[in-house]
Formats: structure tokens, C-alpha cells, sequence
């Protein structure tokens, strides 16, 4: 499969890399996971704790969710506050997270385990935490091709 690069510089832009393809292939995700690995170290997303702003790694996250009009942002040990809504967030995370629910996103590198739930939400746990999130049904065997091509 042949590429074209292009860079386009503005003052207006913010720094952004844009993969467009036909379909996501194998070739395709490997792109796109090398692309996530070069810079993975600095990715980051601003959230808020108490009036105060911080600069987390997207690796530290587990999931996002909203209750209303907020968008909370879960890690380990704390949960955070984002200005952004699911929608931008889904359109701007890296292929690792994942929406498994209309109020939920999930970073599907730090699941441990998912107990599924055939007539309801599944509920999955993450390493080196008590927390959990709850997956639609409908969005089930999606999570698990996400695990599948990104943990193997």
C-alpha cells in the first residue's frame, strides 16, 4: 500500500497527525499504533481538580464518563473533570480507548477483567484499582475486537 504525507503549518492549528484511509486494515492499525508509541510519551489531556488544571498522561487514564453536562475523568486513584464531551474526546483519543456505552469511554490497556452480563451491562475491572465501568450490551463484542487487536 502506497502513502502520501502531507504537513500542512498554520499559526491557527493546533498540532495534529490525521491518518484517512478506504479501511481500517491491518497495515492501517499498525500505522496507527506505531504513530500512538512515537507519541504516546507525551500525550496528554488537561483536566481539572478543584479550580486547579493538570496535565495527565492519557496512559494513567482508565475511563471517561458523564453524568449530565459534566465529563468525569477517572484514573487510579482520582477522579478529574474535562470541559470536552464524549464525542470529542472519542473523535480525538488514541485507538487504546474505546466508548462501550452512551455516558462511557475506556482505555482497553488497563482492563484486567470483564464480567459479562448477558442480559444487562457487563462490568469491567482495572489493574491496580477497585475501580469499575460498565459496558452496553451493544457495545460488547466491540470492546472485545478493540482488546484483541491492540493487546496482542
Amino acid at each position: 500500500m502506497s502513502y502520501k504525507l502531507r504537513t500542512e503549518l498554520s499559526e491557527d492549528y493546533e498540532n495534529e497527525v490525521i491518518i484517512r484511509g478506504k479501511m481500517m486494515d491491518d497495515e492501517m492499525l499498525n500505522l496507527q499504533k506505531s504513530i500512538i508509541a512515537l507519541l504516546g510519551r507525551r500525550a496528554e489531556i488537561s483536566v481539572t481538580l478543584g479550580g486547579n488544571e493538570y496535565f495527565l498522561p492519557l496512559d494513567k487514564l482508565l475511563f471517561f464518563e458523564t453524568d449530565g453536562e459534566k465529563t468525569a475523568v477517572h484514573t487510579a486513584d482520582r477522579m478529574y473533570h474535562s470541559d470536552k464531551r464524549l464525542w470529542q474526546l472519542e473523535e480525538s483519543l488514541p485507538i487504546n480507548f474505546i466508548r462501550v456505552s452512551k455516558s462511557c469511554i475506556l482505555n482497553v490497556s488497563r482492563v484486567s477483567s470483564i464480567a459479562k452480563n448477558i442480559t444487562g451491562a457487563s462490568t469491567v475491572t482495572f489493574f491496580s484499582c477497585d475501580k469499575k465501568a460498565y459496558v452496553s450490551r451493544s457495545y460488547y463484542k466491540l470492546l472485545r475486537e478493540r482488546i484483541e487487536q491492540i493487546r496482542l
